[in-house]
């Protein structure tokens, strides 16, 4: 793999429009300062074509977007953890489940979500890896090749207004289309840094409580194998943000002890060397 021009991006408003940057300090396990100096870059890491200018600003950490700019679509996956197959009821799935979100479901690291009437009554989290995938559109490809084609890695989380009184069951994947459904960030992290296989912790916390607590080296499928599998027949765009699925723990499945969101309510998703989102939520 060639040398990358960039190893932790975010993304921020610079001028009245949205401009990537290279970290100056990133720290090892991914947290950030409330003030951040980035190098400003200019390009799209999707188009490869990322390059630092040397003008060193700082950037308050709320104030970040989400650390993509161009993405056809969203791809989610369903049932990827041991914990989660188990708690599920069901058997391990053969092959990954794949379900699709518009890019409209995506939102900053740190946003108020403003949730509509449809989606209030079983309001659940999933913390989740994210990738994205790079400038080449990727049909049929080998899981040793899919790994080439992975530019980096952020935290997401996966919202979802479960079935219930008002949506029913086959309403799932509009229940999980939402606007702001699909928080991501706050950075877009090198693969080169990541390291491969990915051995990650990943915490959710709801009102500051964990929720769910797993690691990426428990997922049934790797990054590079959904991908492939992903790609089988299908072509996947330039640009396609992969939430790779959730450990144990969401509220719709640990039974009668699950707590769902309510209006107020904060959920955070930290992984260890890619950082940490945090979503507040307010019912319409």
């Amino acid at each position: 793999m060639t040398k990358s021009s960039w190893t932790h991006l975010v993304r921020f408003d610079l001028d009245g429009s949205p401009s990537f940057g290279q970290l100056c300090e990133p720290a090892e396990d991914g947290k950030l300062e409330e003030l951040i100096k980035v190098n400003v870059a200019t390009g799209d890491p999707v188009l490869g074509t990322i390059k630092q200018t040397g003008k060193i600003i700082t950037v308050a950490r709320e104030a970040l977007l989400m650390p993509i700019a161009t993405c056809p679509i969203v791809s989610i996956i369903g049932i990827n953890y041991d914990a989660h197959v188990k708690e599920s009821g069901q058997s391990e799935p053969t092959i990954p489940m794949i379900f699709y979100k518009p890019r409209r479901s995506l939102a900053a690291p740190f946003p108020l979500i403003r949730v509509h009437q449809l989606g209030q009554e079983h309001l659940d989290y999933e913390g989740e890896l994210v990738f994205q995938t790079g400038p080449e559109p990727v049909k049929n490809v080998s899981e040793a090749d899919a790994r080439n084609h992975i530019i980096g890695y952020t935290s997401g989380c996966d919202f979802t207004a479960r079935d219930g009184k008002v949506l029913k069951l086959m309403n799932f994947c509009f229940g999980k289309s939402f606007d702001g459904f699909s928080p991501v960030g706050p950075v877009l992290v090198h693969p080169s840094v990541v390291g491969d296989p990915l051995e990650l912790s990943l915490e959710t916390r709801l009102n500051g409580e964990v929720v769910q607590r797993g690691n990426t080296a428990d997922m049934i499928s790797s990054c590079a194998k959904l991908l492939s599998v992903m790609s089988s027949g299908t072509t996947v765009e330039p640009g396609t943000v992969v939430f790779t699925g959730s450990p144990g723990g969401s509220a719709h499945f640990v039974g009668g002890t699950g707590v769902y969101i309510t209006d107020g309510d904060r959920v955070e998703v930290e992984i260890t060397k890619i950082g940490k989102i945090s979503a507040q939520f307010k019912f319409d």
